[in-house]
Protein backbone atom coordinates (compact mmCIF):
# COMPACT_ATOMS: atom_id res chain seq x y z
CA UNK A 1 0.00 0.00 0.00
CA UNK A 2 2.87 2.49 0.80
CA UNK A 3 4.54 2.02 -2.45
CA UNK A 4 1.43 2.06 -4.23
CA UNK A 5 1.07 5.49 -3.26
CA UNK A 6 4.44 6.37 -2.68
CA UNK A 7 3.67 7.79 0.64
CA UNK A 8 6.92 7.61 3.00
CA UNK A 9 6.72 5.45 6.27
CA UNK A 10 3.94 7.31 9.08
CA UNK A 11 4.63 7.19 12.43
CA UNK A 12 0.81 7.29 13.72
CA UNK A 13 -0.40 8.28 17.57
CA UNK A 14 -3.91 6.98 18.36
CA UNK A 15 -5.36 7.92 21.14
CA UNK A 16 -8.32 6.43 23.13
CA UNK A 17 -9.70 5.82 26.81
CA UNK A 18 -9.65 1.83 26.69
CA UNK A 19 -8.96 -1.20 24.43
CA UNK A 20 -11.69 -2.57 25.85
CA UNK A 21 -15.54 -2.54 24.91
CA UNK A 22 -16.82 -1.75 21.40
CA UNK A 23 -15.52 1.10 21.00
CA UNK A 24 -11.99 0.53 22.11
CA UNK A 25 -11.44 -3.06 20.60
CA UNK A 26 -12.28 -1.04 17.37
CA UNK A 27 -9.37 1.41 18.46
CA UNK A 28 -7.43 -1.25 18.76
CA UNK A 29 -7.76 -2.71 15.75
CA UNK A 30 -7.06 0.51 13.94
CA UNK A 31 -3.47 0.68 15.32
CA UNK A 32 -3.07 -2.77 14.25
CA UNK A 33 -3.90 -2.28 10.64
CA UNK A 34 -1.46 0.54 9.93
CA UNK A 35 0.95 -1.98 11.94
CA UNK A 36 0.76 -4.39 9.51
CA UNK A 37 0.80 -2.26 6.36
CA UNK A 38 4.13 -1.28 7.15
CA UNK A 39 3.71 2.12 9.31
CA UNK A 40 4.85 3.09 12.83
CA UNK A 41 1.43 3.19 14.75
CA UNK A 42 0.86 3.12 18.63
CA UNK A 43 -2.04 3.28 21.19
CA UNK A 44 -1.73 5.25 23.90
CA UNK A 45 -4.43 4.43 26.11
CA UNK A 46 -5.79 5.80 29.66
CA UNK A 47 -6.49 1.73 31.35
CA UNK A 48 -6.39 -1.60 29.46
CA UNK A 49 -6.44 -5.36 30.59
CA UNK A 50 -4.57 -6.44 27.80
CA UNK A 51 -0.57 -6.50 26.70
CA UNK A 52 0.42 -5.51 23.54
CA UNK A 53 3.48 -4.19 22.07
CA UNK A 54 1.73 -1.41 20.01
CA UNK A 55 -0.48 -0.33 22.60
CA UNK A 56 0.92 2.33 26.06
CA UNK A 57 -1.11 2.00 29.19
CA UNK A 58 -1.11 4.80 31.46
CA UNK A 59 -1.50 4.41 34.88
CA UNK A 60 -2.17 6.61 37.87
CA UNK A 61 1.64 7.78 38.13
CA UNK A 62 1.82 9.04 35.04
CA UNK A 63 -1.59 10.49 34.65
CA UNK A 64 -1.36 12.95 37.76
CA UNK A 65 -0.16 14.47 40.34
CA UNK A 66 -0.71 14.22 43.78
CA UNK A 67 -3.43 16.90 43.66
CA UNK A 68 -5.02 15.60 40.19
CA UNK A 69 -5.37 12.33 42.49
CA UNK A 70 -7.43 13.96 44.82
CA UNK A 71 -8.88 15.54 42.82
CA UNK A 72 -10.30 12.82 40.65
CA UNK A 73 -11.33 10.58 43.93
CA UNK A 74 -13.32 13.57 44.99
CA UNK A 75 -14.81 13.27 41.52
CA UNK A 76 -15.66 9.62 42.06
CA UNK A 77 -17.14 10.01 45.52
CA UNK A 78 -19.17 13.18 44.41
CA UNK A 79 -20.96 10.60 41.23
CA UNK A 80 -21.03 8.00 43.63
CA UNK A 81 -23.08 9.88 46.01
CA UNK A 82 -25.37 11.86 43.20
CA UNK A 83 -25.89 8.14 41.85
CA UNK A 84 -26.59 10.17 38.47
CA UNK A 85 -29.13 8.68 36.55
CA UNK A 86 -30.99 6.96 39.42
CA UNK A 87 -31.28 10.47 41.50
CA UNK A 88 -32.62 11.83 37.97
CA UNK A 89 -29.56 14.26 37.04
CA UNK A 90 -29.31 12.96 33.48
CA UNK A 91 -31.42 10.98 31.11
CA UNK A 92 -29.67 7.94 30.85
CA UNK A 93 -30.38 7.30 26.97
CA UNK A 94 -28.40 10.24 26.26
CA UNK A 95 -25.14 8.76 27.52
CA UNK A 96 -23.96 11.52 29.27
CA UNK A 97 -20.65 10.84 30.15
CA UNK A 98 -18.61 14.14 29.48
CA UNK A 99 -19.28 15.86 32.46
CA UNK A 100 -16.90 18.57 32.57
CA UNK A 101 -14.31 19.51 29.56
CA UNK A 102 -12.43 21.57 31.05
CA UNK A 103 -10.97 18.75 33.01
CA UNK A 104 -7.75 18.06 31.83
CA UNK A 105 -6.49 14.84 32.59
CA UNK A 106 -2.63 14.62 31.14
CA UNK A 107 -0.99 17.02 29.10
CA UNK A 108 0.50 17.21 25.61
CA UNK A 109 4.00 16.89 27.25
CA UNK A 110 3.16 14.16 28.86
CA UNK A 111 2.30 11.93 26.03
CA UNK A 112 4.89 13.19 23.38
CA UNK A 113 7.36 12.22 26.37
CA UNK A 114 5.51 8.59 26.68
CA UNK A 115 5.43 7.26 23.20
CA UNK A 116 8.70 6.08 20.83
CA UNK A 117 8.23 8.89 17.97
CA UNK A 118 7.26 12.07 17.04
CA UNK A 119 3.82 11.50 15.14
CA UNK A 120 3.17 12.37 11.67
CA UNK A 121 -0.49 11.85 12.55
CA UNK A 122 -2.66 11.59 15.41
CA UNK A 123 -5.94 10.08 15.46
CA UNK A 124 -8.42 10.62 18.42
CA UNK A 125 -10.71 7.71 18.95
CA UNK A 126 -13.12 7.20 22.10
CA UNK A 127 -11.59 9.51 24.41
CA UNK A 128 -13.95 10.30 27.53
CA UNK A 129 -12.46 11.63 30.43
CA UNK A 130 -9.16 11.25 29.41
CA UNK A 131 -8.86 13.78 26.07
CA UNK A 132 -10.27 16.89 26.35
CA UNK A 133 -10.04 19.40 23.22
CA UNK A 134 -7.70 21.42 25.58
CA UNK A 135 -5.10 18.34 25.20
CA UNK A 136 -6.03 17.84 21.34
CA UNK A 137 -4.81 21.55 20.91
CA UNK A 138 -1.87 21.04 22.98
CA UNK A 139 -0.81 18.27 20.54
CA UNK A 140 -2.07 20.71 17.29
CA UNK A 141 0.41 23.13 18.70
CA UNK A 142 3.81 21.32 19.87
CA UNK A 143 3.51 19.11 16.78
CA UNK A 144 2.40 21.04 14.02
CA UNK A 145 1.17 17.55 12.90
CA UNK A 146 -2.45 16.44 11.20
CA UNK A 147 -4.30 15.67 13.58
CA UNK A 148 -8.11 13.50 12.59
CA UNK A 149 -11.02 12.72 15.32
CA UNK A 150 -12.51 9.57 14.29
CA UNK A 151 -16.46 9.32 15.04
CA UNK A 152 -17.08 6.26 17.21
CA UNK A 153 -20.37 7.84 18.25
CA UNK A 154 -21.93 11.82 18.40
CA UNK A 155 -19.70 12.40 21.24
CA UNK A 156 -16.94 14.77 19.50
CA UNK A 157 -20.15 16.87 18.30
CA UNK A 158 -21.55 17.60 21.86
CA UNK A 159 -21.81 19.24 25.15
CA UNK A 160 -21.49 15.83 26.94
CA UNK A 161 -23.95 13.54 25.50
CA UNK A 162 -22.61 10.01 23.20
CA UNK A 163 -26.12 9.81 21.40
CA UNK A 164 -28.23 12.80 20.57
CA UNK A 165 -31.27 11.17 19.53
CA UNK A 166 -33.72 13.69 18.13
CA UNK A 167 -31.98 17.09 19.78
CA UNK A 168 -30.67 19.68 17.72
CA UNK A 169 -28.66 21.28 20.05
CA UNK A 170 -25.18 20.63 18.66
CA UNK A 171 -26.56 22.15 15.58
CA UNK A 172 -26.17 25.78 17.57
CA UNK A 173 -24.64 25.58 20.94
CA UNK A 174 -26.58 22.55 23.20
CA UNK A 175 -27.91 24.93 25.67
CA UNK A 176 -31.06 23.87 27.69
CA UNK A 177 -29.83 20.06 26.78
CA UNK A 178 -32.74 17.62 27.11
CA UNK A 179 -29.73 14.77 28.46
CA UNK A 180 -29.64 16.84 31.91
CA UNK A 181 -32.56 16.62 33.66
CA UNK A 182 -31.18 18.97 37.17
CA UNK A 183 -32.65 22.89 36.01
CA UNK A 184 -29.32 24.06 37.49
CA UNK A 185 -26.51 21.94 35.62
CA UNK A 186 -28.54 22.17 32.14
CA UNK A 187 -25.82 25.30 31.67
CA UNK A 188 -23.29 22.12 31.89
CA UNK A 189 -23.72 21.12 28.18
CA UNK A 190 -23.43 25.07 26.89
CA UNK A 191 -20.14 25.60 28.48
CA UNK A 192 -18.93 22.10 27.27
CA UNK A 193 -19.51 22.59 23.65
CA UNK A 194 -17.92 26.38 23.80
CA UNK A 195 -15.16 25.05 25.30
CA UNK A 196 -14.74 22.42 22.95
CA UNK A 197 -15.44 25.52 19.82
CA UNK A 198 -12.49 27.30 21.76
CA UNK A 199 -9.82 25.15 21.88
CA UNK A 200 -10.31 22.45 19.08
CA UNK A 201 -7.37 22.71 16.03
CA UNK A 202 -8.67 25.13 13.33
CA UNK A 203 -6.98 22.37 10.98
CA UNK A 204 -8.30 19.36 12.87
CA UNK A 205 -10.09 17.12 10.23
CA UNK A 206 -13.42 14.45 11.44
CA UNK A 207 -14.11 11.18 9.74
CA UNK A 208 -17.15 9.75 10.26
CA UNK A 209 -17.88 5.97 9.75
CA UNK A 210 -21.47 6.17 8.40
CA UNK A 211 -23.88 8.33 6.93
CA UNK A 212 -25.96 9.03 9.57
CA UNK A 213 -22.53 10.07 11.22
CA UNK A 214 -21.88 12.24 7.91
CA UNK A 215 -24.77 14.35 7.78
CA UNK A 216 -24.74 15.27 11.71
CA UNK A 217 -21.06 16.20 11.68
CA UNK A 218 -21.85 18.13 8.30
CA UNK A 219 -24.92 19.56 10.66
CA UNK A 220 -22.52 20.31 13.88
CA UNK A 221 -21.69 23.91 14.89
CA UNK A 222 -18.35 22.80 16.36
CA UNK A 223 -17.38 21.67 12.64
CA UNK A 224 -18.76 24.03 10.70
CA UNK A 225 -15.61 25.07 9.11
CA UNK A 226 -13.39 21.50 9.65
CA UNK A 227 -12.91 18.72 6.55
CA UNK A 228 -14.78 15.85 7.53
CA UNK A 229 -14.44 12.27 5.78
CA UNK A 230 -16.62 9.65 5.21
CA UNK A 231 -14.52 6.10 5.21
CA UNK A 232 -16.39 2.92 6.86
CA UNK A 233 -14.85 1.33 9.52
CA UNK A 234 -13.27 -2.03 7.93
CA UNK A 235 -14.17 -5.47 9.21
CA UNK A 236 -11.55 -8.36 8.66
CA UNK A 237 -12.96 -10.08 5.80
CA UNK A 238 -10.09 -12.83 5.98
CA UNK A 239 -11.97 -14.13 9.76
CA UNK A 240 -15.36 -12.54 8.98
CA UNK A 241 -16.17 -14.75 5.93
CA UNK A 242 -19.08 -17.63 4.83
CA UNK A 243 -18.97 -21.00 5.81
CA UNK A 244 -21.19 -23.95 4.78
CA UNK A 245 -24.19 -23.04 7.36
CA UNK A 246 -24.61 -26.81 8.08
CA UNK A 247 -21.00 -26.75 9.37
CA UNK A 248 -21.62 -23.53 11.59
CA UNK A 249 -25.07 -25.09 12.87
CA UNK A 250 -23.35 -27.89 14.10
CA UNK A 251 -21.24 -25.63 16.16
CA UNK A 252 -24.32 -24.71 18.43
CA UNK A 253 -25.87 -28.22 18.23
CA UNK A 254 -28.27 -27.11 15.90
CA UNK A 255 -30.00 -29.26 12.86
CA UNK A 256 -29.32 -28.47 9.44
CA UNK A 257 -32.30 -28.01 8.32
CA UNK A 258 -33.79 -25.55 10.66
CA UNK A 259 -33.68 -21.60 10.01
CA UNK A 260 -31.90 -19.46 12.20
CA UNK A 261 -32.42 -16.18 13.65
CA UNK A 262 -29.41 -14.24 14.89
CA UNK A 263 -30.01 -11.19 17.56
CA UNK A 264 -27.46 -9.79 20.22
CA UNK A 265 -27.63 -8.02 22.85
CA UNK A 266 -25.36 -6.62 25.83
CA UNK A 267 -29.12 -5.91 27.16
CA UNK A 268 -32.59 -6.10 26.61
CA UNK A 269 -33.72 -3.27 28.65
CA UNK A 270 -31.04 -1.29 26.82
CA UNK A 271 -33.91 1.15 24.79
CA UNK A 272 -31.44 2.60 22.60
CA UNK A 273 -31.07 -0.96 21.36
CA UNK A 274 -34.47 -1.24 20.86
CA UNK A 275 -35.18 -5.09 22.70
CA UNK A 276 -38.34 -4.28 23.16
CA UNK A 277 -39.51 -4.02 18.96
CA UNK A 278 -37.52 -7.81 18.72
CA UNK A 279 -39.81 -9.62 21.10
CA UNK A 280 -42.83 -8.11 19.64
CA UNK A 281 -41.62 -9.06 16.05
CA UNK A 282 -41.31 -12.46 17.49
CA UNK A 283 -44.53 -12.52 18.80
CA UNK A 284 -46.07 -11.28 16.09
CA UNK A 285 -44.61 -13.68 13.86
CA UNK A 286 -45.02 -17.08 15.56
CA UNK A 287 -48.87 -15.96 15.47
CA UNK A 288 -48.54 -15.66 11.78
CA UNK A 289 -46.69 -18.76 11.18
CA UNK A 290 -49.67 -20.29 13.32
CA UNK A 291 -52.16 -18.86 11.44
CA UNK A 292 -50.53 -20.37 8.03
CA UNK A 293 -50.15 -23.92 9.68
CA UNK A 294 -46.32 -23.78 9.77
CA UNK A 295 -44.15 -25.45 12.75
CA UNK A 296 -42.44 -23.30 15.22
CA UNK A 297 -39.78 -25.87 15.36
CA UNK A 298 -38.60 -25.26 11.94
CA UNK A 299 -36.93 -21.64 13.35
CA UNK A 300 -34.25 -21.48 16.33
CA UNK A 301 -33.40 -17.93 17.66
CA UNK A 302 -29.65 -17.77 18.85
CA UNK A 303 -29.50 -15.09 20.93
CA UNK A 304 -25.90 -13.52 22.23
CA UNK A 305 -25.75 -11.18 24.96
CA UNK A 306 -27.36 -11.13 28.15
CA UNK A 307 -30.81 -12.10 27.14
CA UNK A 308 -32.57 -12.87 30.15
CA UNK A 309 -34.54 -15.55 29.48
CA UNK A 310 -37.55 -13.97 31.30
CA UNK A 311 -37.95 -11.79 28.59
CA UNK A 312 -39.08 -14.93 26.29
CA UNK A 313 -41.79 -16.54 28.48
CA UNK A 314 -44.43 -16.19 25.69
CA UNK A 315 -41.54 -17.08 22.55
CA UNK A 316 -43.32 -20.58 21.85
CA UNK A 317 -39.93 -20.47 19.29
CA UNK A 318 -37.24 -22.60 20.13
CA UNK A 319 -34.05 -20.03 21.53
CA UNK A 320 -30.58 -20.96 22.25
CA UNK A 321 -28.93 -18.83 24.56
CA UNK A 322 -25.25 -18.19 24.19
CA UNK A 323 -24.40 -16.32 26.65
CA UNK A 324 -21.49 -13.68 25.87
CA UNK A 325 -19.56 -14.82 22.68
CA UNK A 326 -15.71 -14.35 21.76
CA UNK A 327 -14.96 -13.21 18.71
CA UNK A 328 -14.65 -17.26 16.60
CA UNK A 329 -17.92 -18.12 18.39
CA UNK A 330 -19.46 -14.95 17.00
CA UNK A 331 -18.61 -15.34 13.68
CA UNK A 332 -19.60 -19.24 13.82
CA UNK A 333 -22.92 -17.65 14.87
CA UNK A 334 -22.96 -15.26 11.85
CA UNK A 335 -21.92 -18.58 9.48
CA UNK A 336 -25.08 -20.11 11.10
CA UNK A 337 -27.66 -18.03 10.75
CA UNK A 338 -30.31 -17.19 7.92
CA UNK A 339 -30.66 -13.37 9.28
CA UNK A 340 -29.12 -11.13 11.52
CA UNK A 341 -31.70 -8.93 13.07
CA UNK A 342 -30.90 -5.53 14.21
CA UNK A 343 -32.96 -3.16 16.53
CA UNK A 344 -31.42 -0.54 17.19
CA UNK A 345 -33.28 2.88 17.11
CA UNK A 346 -30.18 5.03 18.29
CA UNK A 347 -26.65 4.07 17.01
CA UNK A 348 -23.51 4.80 14.77
CA UNK A 349 -23.08 1.40 13.97
CA UNK A 350 -24.08 -1.11 15.06
CA UNK A 351 -20.43 -2.80 14.18
CA UNK A 352 -22.65 -6.28 14.00
CA UNK A 353 -24.61 -5.18 11.24
CA UNK A 354 -20.89 -4.91 9.45
CA UNK A 355 -20.28 -8.42 10.55
CA UNK A 356 -23.12 -10.20 9.23
CA UNK A 357 -22.91 -8.77 6.07
CA UNK A 358 -19.37 -9.34 5.89
CA UNK A 359 -19.97 -13.28 6.49
CA UNK A 360 -22.78 -13.62 3.79
CA UNK A 361 -25.65 -13.59 6.77
CA UNK A 362 -28.03 -11.41 5.27
CA UNK A 363 -29.98 -8.04 8.16
CA UNK A 364 -32.99 -7.09 8.87
CA UNK A 365 -32.57 -3.51 10.77
CA UNK A 366 -34.29 -0.07 11.27
CA UNK A 367 -33.37 2.12 9.25
CA UNK A 368 -30.47 3.17 11.49
CA UNK A 369 -26.82 3.70 11.41
CA UNK A 370 -24.55 2.21 9.65
CA UNK A 371 -27.89 0.01 8.30
CA UNK A 372 -28.51 3.08 5.90
CA UNK A 373 -25.01 2.25 4.43
CA UNK A 374 -25.14 -1.33 4.02
CA UNK A 375 -28.99 -3.03 3.93
CA UNK A 376 -30.64 -2.87 0.69
CA UNK A 377 -34.08 -4.67 0.74
CA UNK A 378 -34.26 -7.35 -1.97
CA UNK A 379 -30.65 -7.55 -1.85
CA UNK A 380 -28.09 -7.40 1.00
CA UNK A 381 -31.65 -7.45 3.66
CA UNK A 382 -34.55 -5.53 4.50
CA UNK A 383 -34.51 -2.05 5.76
CA UNK A 384 -37.43 -1.72 7.83
CA UNK A 385 -39.36 2.05 9.50
CA UNK A 386 -37.64 2.68 12.68
CA UNK A 387 -39.39 1.63 15.91
CA UNK A 388 -42.05 -0.33 13.65
CA UNK A 389 -42.69 -4.12 15.25
CA UNK A 390 -44.68 -5.57 11.89
CA UNK A 391 -42.17 -3.94 9.24
CA UNK A 392 -39.50 -5.86 11.11
CA UNK A 393 -41.76 -9.19 11.32
CA UNK A 394 -42.49 -8.75 7.66
CA UNK A 395 -38.66 -8.19 7.23
CA UNK A 396 -37.61 -11.27 9.16
CA UNK A 397 -40.31 -13.59 7.40
CA UNK A 398 -39.39 -11.96 3.79
CA UNK A 399 -35.49 -14.02 4.40
CA UNK A 400 -36.09 -16.57 6.18
CA UNK A 401 -38.83 -17.93 3.44
CA UNK A 402 -36.90 -16.93 0.75
CA UNK A 403 -36.17 -20.18 -1.73
CA UNK A 404 -32.48 -21.42 -1.73
CA UNK A 405 -31.46 -19.68 -4.70
CA UNK A 406 -33.02 -16.45 -4.51
CA UNK A 407 -31.22 -16.66 -0.76
CA UNK A 408 -27.77 -17.41 -1.84
CA UNK A 409 -27.77 -14.17 -3.77
CA UNK A 410 -28.72 -12.35 -1.05
CA UNK A 411 -25.68 -14.04 0.64
CA UNK A 412 -23.64 -13.20 -2.33
CA UNK A 413 -24.69 -9.68 -2.36
CA UNK A 414 -24.12 -9.51 0.99
CA UNK A 415 -20.05 -10.91 0.72
CA UNK A 416 -19.43 -8.94 -2.48
CA UNK A 417 -20.75 -5.31 -0.55
CA UNK A 418 -19.01 -6.21 2.65
CA UNK A 419 -15.79 -6.44 0.28
CA UNK A 420 -16.25 -3.54 -1.45
CA UNK A 421 -16.94 -0.44 0.97
CA UNK A 422 -14.88 -2.19 4.11
CA UNK A 423 -12.71 -4.64 3.84
CA UNK A 424 -9.68 -4.16 5.54
CA UNK A 425 -7.51 -3.57 2.87
CA UNK A 426 -9.61 -0.96 0.98
CA UNK A 427 -10.63 1.06 3.77
CA UNK A 428 -7.00 1.28 5.20
CA UNK A 429 -5.96 2.34 1.53
CA UNK A 430 -8.91 4.95 2.24
CA UNK A 431 -7.41 5.93 5.39
CA UNK A 432 -3.97 6.56 4.64
CA UNK A 433 -5.12 8.39 1.04
CA UNK A 434 -6.64 11.19 3.91
CA UNK A 435 -3.79 10.96 5.93
CA UNK A 436 -0.88 11.59 4.17
CA UNK A 437 -3.15 14.15 1.17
Amino acid sequence: MQKEFGMHKLNILNLATTDQGGAGIASLYFNEIFNKAGHNSVLLVKKSKLKNRNVIVLNNKTLFSLNRILSRLKYEWKKLKNKRYKDGLYDPKYAFFNEDESKQYISAIKILDIIPFKPDVIVVHWVSNFINSKTINELAEETNTKIFWLMMDNAPLTGGCHYPWDCKGFHSDCSNCPAILSASKKIGAYKNLALKKEYLPKNIEVIACSEIDYIRANKASIFKDKTIHKILFPIDETIYKPLNKSIAKRFFGIDSNKKVIFYGSLSLNDIRKGGQYFLESLSILQDLLKKEGKSLNELIILIAGNGDKRHFDRIEIPIIYTGYLNEERLIKAYQSAEVFVSTSIEDSGPTMVKQSIMCGTPVVSFEIGIALDLVRSGQTGYLTRPRDSKDLTKGIKTIIELEQNDYKIFSDNCRKIGLKLFSTEKQTTNFLKVMDS
